[in-house]
Order: structure tokens, then C-alpha cells, then sequence
């Protein structure tokens, strides 16, 4: 498989069969799950993950609980803000660091603390706006942005700096296009983004690129507005990366605090109002979908929090695919050159593998991994991506999605698996039959996305 999410050096895999061998793995997996008694697990029941550095140990965790409201309200960490409490404003945003499971690489996300459920950090590392820094030695970011006026109100600089951040620990020295794409997920509704804009793109390694100010606007002003063309970026910008020295970044340290945790294995927290699963494989998952077939099954949370915060929707049980291997297959079947996307390949991830894929120049299928791009690119934001995954979207069945329309047109499959059964391959045309009504019985789950 391709190194994972984050991974600025995706290895693109075309391996022989790999459809063949998936539906093999899952058919496995599906036999050893009907002979595996749910009970007889022996799950952790105590969170353990890492936070701006020190290790957090959570034993009576409440699995309805979200991150944010743990950071704020049981270590008193407020500079994470609560804004819109549905992930669209990136008031809440921190970064959480993995060890990605196929490259064993440490991977950055910036995330929506408002939406991540407490349970999804466990066996992570947290790194908050208090955690990168001071008044009195703050890191580079919130110092630029302090500097060149990035803050008015200071509501949303907290996300604002932990976007910027994140993507600096995934990319040293990003273009003008990264930064850019950075804050997608962030909204500031004082500073009309300029400021913020120059202060980031200080940091970007094609910098000089900026356009500098058209004849009669040198100085930020002109007399006659007539002589200031049709200038596209104020004349602040150039006057900005000329003033600002480049400085060394530190290094992230999340990588030497994950090895401080020690959490591996199938997880469950039980809390008063709702059971937490996060089981490691296939076969643990598939017994678990057929012992609770009214468990919710969840990834990112981005619509299950939706429902739960604002619908008051009840799900006593939530059912975690996040860890379980066999779903982040990411690859090429040679045989017939299909995009093999597992149950839990993150939007993200997805989207740079895309991006790597089309800058091969041996790429035979440009033409359908271009729609796939330029849809993901208009889907949600930054922080919705790196959590969200396309088989949770599909099974959402919402009429407004993104991406079903483009995969019924590039003729998808998808392969379901259950407890004891076959696996099974259904087209994305025939598996919508109405409103929230899919061809899916309880006991399955999706697999892998075929295109």
C-alpha cells in the first residue's frame, strides 16, 4: 500500500490481483468473525493519548463527550474555542498526530475538537494553541500573525494558528498555493483575511511569486484609485515578505511523545449514555456489526455529531472503523487498472493519493481521477477531509452529497461484507433505492470502493 495520510512522498502501489486479493482478505475475515464471540474480547476500557506533550490517562471517559469539551471544561486548555459547534468555522481546530498504520510514519491533521469524539484521540497526540508556545516565547506562527496584524477580535486566531501550524509540520516549506488551501476551513469575520494572508505566506518557500504592488499603489494608496489597475493582491503583501526574515521552524514533538503511549489493541468505553467500540480488524468489526446491528457505525463523526448535537438523535452504541487495517487499502489493480479506496481511506488521504497518481506520468485513467480531484477539492473543508471518509458518505445516502453523483457516473462498485457471508459486490447506481435508503442490510458494512 501507499504511505498513508500527510505523507508528502505518497508511493503509488500497482499491485497484481489487488481487487482479488481484498475480497479473499474480507472473505477471511468474514468466517473467522461468524466463530468470534463478542464477550470473549479482551477489550481496553481506559483511554490513553498524549496532550501538548504530556501523557493523559482517562478512565472514566464518556464516549458522547467531544474532545473540545474535554480540553476545556477537564484540563482548562480555552484557547480552543467553541464557535459554530458543527465544524465549519475552525474556531475549535487542533492537531492531532498518528502513527500512520501501513508506513508507521507520524501524520499531522488539523481536526475539528468540537466534532472528534474524546474516544477517536486515544492512542494519539494533541497539540493545542497553548501548546506551541507562550507570551513570552511564542512560536513563529503566532508571532507573524501577532506582528502583521492577524488578530482583531482573537476568537478565531487560535484555529486560524493551529491550521498554519499543522500544515508547517506536514510541509516545512509550503507554496503559495498551500497556504492558501490551509485556511478553507477557517473564518475569520474581522480582518477580511488580508493580514492573515500575508503573515502565513511568509512561511511559503515561492514567496517571491507574490505579486508587489502596480505603479501609483507603492505605498498602499494612491491619489487617483484609477491608477491602481486591476491589482490582485494589496500592495501590503510585498512590502510584508520584504520586511520578514525567514526563520527555522522547531521541529514538532509529537513524534517523541507517542512513544510515551502505549495504547494497541481493540478498545471499549463504556459511559453512561452511550458504548464505545474501536475494534483493530475486519473479522472484530463484522461480529460486532452482527451482535449490535443498531450500533452506529462512525469515522470522522462529521455527520453523526451533526445528528446527535443538533437533531438530538441517540446512539447508545458507536461502533469506530478507524483502526481497523484492512480498510486502508489505497491502491492500483493492475489487472484492470481500478482505484481500490477502503472503508476508512480518509478524504484527505484520498486526495493526495489522487494528486500523486495524476503527476505520474505513466498514469492511464487522468481522466477519472481528475473528477474524483476536482470534486474532493470542493468537498467540505480541511479539517472535515482529514477525518471524514467516502464510505461514510456514501452510506449517509444524502441527496446533497458530493461525490455520489461523479462515482455513479464513472460506474463504482462497492464490496460489502458481513458476519458469515460472502462478500458481494454492488454498482453505485444500484445501491441508492430512495431517500437514506441503501442496499445494505444491517448486519454489513462497505468494504472497499471500487472505480
Amino acid at each position: 500500500m501507499p504511505e498513508g495520510l500527510g505523507s508528502e512522498h505518497i508511493a503509488l502501489t500497482m499491485t497484481d490481483s489487488l481487487c482479488s486479493e481484498f475480497i479473499g482478505h474480507a472473505s477471511a475475515a468474514a468466517k473467522r468473525a461468524a466463530a468470534l464471540q463478542v464477550d470473549s474480547i479482551a477489550w481496553r476500557t481506559k483511554l490513553e493519548f498524549v496532550v501538548n506533550g504530556r501523557p493523559t490517562f482517562v478512565e472514566d471517559a464518556q464516549p458522547h463527550h467531544t474532545l473540545l469539551w474535554f480540553l476545556r471544561e477537564r484540563l482548562g486548555l480555552t484557547g480552543t474555542k467553541l464557535g459554530c459547534g458543527e465544524g465549519g468555522c475552525g474556531a475549535c481546530t487542533v492537531t492531532v498526530s498518528q502513527v500512520e498504520q501501513s508506513s508507521k510514519a507520524v501524520v499531522h491533521r488539523a481536526v475539528n475538537a468540537c466534532l472528534a469524539p474524546l474516544c477517536s484521540v486515544d492512542g494519539c497526540a494533541v497539540t493545542t494553541v497553548e501548546g506551541i508556545g507562550t507570551t513570552q516565547a511564542p512560536h513563529p506562527v503566532q508571532q507573524r500573525i501577532a506582528e502583521l496584524h492577524g488578530s482583531q477580535c482573537g476568537f478565531c486566531t487560535p484555529g486560524i494558528v493551529m491550521s498554519l501550524y499543522t500544515t508547517l509540520c506536514r510541509t516545512p516549506q509550503p507554496t503559495l498555493a498551500d497556504i492558501e488551501s490551509t485556511f478553507d476551513g477557517n473564518l475569520c469575520r474581522c480582518t477580511g483575511y488580508r493580514p492573515i494572508l500575508d503573515a502565513a505566506k511568509t512561511f511559503a518557500r515561492d514567496k517571491p511569486k507574490c505579486p508587489s504592488a502596480p505603479e501609483g499603489f507603492e505605498h498602499g494608496k494612491s491619489e487617483d484609485p484609477l491608477k491602481e489597475g486591476d491589482a490582485r493582491v494589496c500592495g501590503s503583501t510585498s512590502a510584508t515578505l520584504a520586511a520578514t526574515l525567514s526563520s527555522e521552524l522547531p521541529k514538532p514533538c509529537a513524534a517523541e511523545a507517542l512513544q510515551a503511549v502505549t495504547a494497541t489493541g481493540p478498545l471499549k468505553v463504556t459511559g453512561g449514555k452511550v458504548t464505545w467500540y474501536r475494534p483493530p480488524d475486519l473479522a472484530t468489526l463484522l461480529a460486532l456489526r452482527l451482535a449490535e446491528p443498531k450500533g452506529k457505525l462512525v469515522a470522522g463523526n462529521t455527520e453523526v455529531g451533526i445528528e446527535t448535537k443538533f437533531k438530538h438523535c441517540e446512539y447508545p452504541v458507536m461502533i469506530s472503523t478507524a483502526a481497523v487495517r484492512e480498510l486502508h487499502v489505497l491502491g492500483f489493480d493492475a489487472t484492470d487498472g481500478s482505484l481500490m479506496i477502503g472503508g476508512a481511506v480518509s478524504l484527505s488521504r484520498l486526495e493526495h493519493f489522487l494528486e500523486a497518481a495524476l503527476a505520474e506520468p505513466s498514469c492511464r485513467s487522468g481522466g477519472r481521477l481528475k473528477a474524483m480531484l476536482d470534486m474532493l477539492r470542493w468537498f467540505a473543508s480541511a479539517q472535515i477531509r482529514n477525518v471524514a471518509v467516502l464510505a461514510g458518505n456514501i452510506a449517509t445516502a444524502s441527496p446533497i452529497s458530493d461525490m455520489n453523483p461523479v462515482l455513479m457516473a464513472l460506474g463504482a462498485s462497492l464490496v460489502l461484507s458481513s458476519s458469515g457471508a460472502e462478500p458481494r459486490e454492488v454498482l453505485m447506481r444500484d445501491f441508492f433505492k430512495s431517500y437514506r435508503v441503501v442496499d445494505m442490510q444491517p448486519s454489513e458494512i462497505i468494504c472497499c470502493i471500487k472505480v
